[in-house]
């Protein structure tokens, strides 16, 4: 994993990325210094070595994988009437596996996957408070129902990932999140 997500039961990784919003230079900062994270380093490979064709991730908070797959950049520039496509396959960057956390995590959840929390139960009013908090913080989204992003309850800041060494090629890898 790259350094910057890089985490293990003994240290969390530099990043400090609230997940609530899309990655950007407010969301996605330096724990320690709270500066944004360089665009080249959210540019570069997630893994080491690099993975060109999907990682897939998951977390104890909630049920849902989080797969990534390296971002498309081919086809946008164009000189005279040919445009110009790079034939080499790209790597997943790290900033294709913080979209991916956050578009997985934006997802509005099924009936389903809120009658299986147990109605009325204590995880679907922790839930509740957690989507109120949500659209407390961000001003909207009321309409918008319950996400994914709440099963974290208070833990929305993603402060790093373990990779499971004994994963198969593609790996497996845990998301780790904190409180803001």
């Amino acid at each position: 994993m790259h350094p910057l997500l890089a985490a293990s039961r003994f240290h969390n990784a530099p990043i400090s990325y609230d997940v609530t919003f899309p990655p950007s230079s407010r969301s996605v900062v330096d724990r320690n210094t709270r500066t944004a994270v360089p665009t080249h380093t959210l540019a570069q490979p997630a893994t080491d070595p690099p993975t060109f064709t999907k990682l897939v991730m998951r977390c104890d908070k909630f049920p849902w994988p989080v797969v990534v797959s390296p971002s498309s950049k081919g086809g946008k520039f164009y000189i005279g009437n040919t445009p110009t496509i790079p034939t080499e396959a790209q790597p997943i960057s790290n900033m294709d596996l913080l979209y991916a956390v956050h578009s997985t995590l934006a997802i509005r959840v099924t009936h389903e996957e809120w009658d299986a929390l147990g109605n009325g139960s204590p995880a679907q009013r922790r839930v509740t408070r957690a989507y109120e908090r949500r659209c407390s913080k961000t001003g909207g989204g009321w309409d918008g129902g319950v996400r994914r992003i709440d099963w974290l309850g208070h833990k929305v800041q993603l402060i790093g990932i373990e990779v499971d060494r004994n994963a198969s090629a593609g790996g497996i890898a845990k998301l780790i999140f904190g409180r803001p």
